[in-house]
């Protein structure tokens, strides 16, 4: 299955994204494509789930009828990001903290890693087949692309 983040397509790749300890998780089922999104806590190796098989778990997260995931800030509810199910198009767009300092900002062309406004790295017209984590950016900027592996405790279900 092909998944699209800007112009950035990840075939067979469980995680295309994980921003520090939040992974996103994007799969086909028999109604279209789902999402997950979890916190990983390394301490009791489990996840924390913000959005499960497409549906809001915490309150700044909202869904409409047509599967359509928005995440907005906590506090002041400003937009964050948003996930759309339909294949073919950007599936997440928008820009995502990852701590203080980092976000990443998607959109129908690239993936932008930001540090306080300045642009750290730029990920165009990339394809990843078949690793566990597609675009990693860790709480400290790291950068990783094509990583296999995962935290300590996290185990992959086949078929999701």
């Amino acid at each position: 299955m092909n998944i699209s983040l800007g112009t950035n397509d990840f075939f067979g790749v469980p995680f295309p994204l994980v921003l520090a300890d939040r992974f996103f998780h994007l799969y086909s089922t028999t109604s279209g494509l789902r999402l997950d999104v979890f916190r990983w806590d390394e301490q009791a190796e489990k996840p924390n789930y913000e959005v499960k098989e497409s549906k809001p778990l915490i309150d700044n997260i909202n869904t409409n009828p047509t599967g359509i995931v928005t995440f907005n800030e906590p506090i002041s509810g400003t937009f964050l990001y948003k996930f759309r199910p339909k294949p073919g198009v950007s599936q997440i767009f928008g820009k995502v903290p990852v701590n203080k300092e980092f976000e990443v900002k998607i959109n129908d062309h690239e993936i932008v890693v930001m540090s306080d406004s300045n642009e750290v790295c730029t990920l165009q017209k990339n394809a990843f087949v078949g690793v566990l984590i597609g675009i990693q950016v860790g709480a400290d900027g790291s950068i990783a692309m094509g990583v296999n592996r995962i935290p300590n405790g996290m185990k992959l279900v086949r078929g999701k």
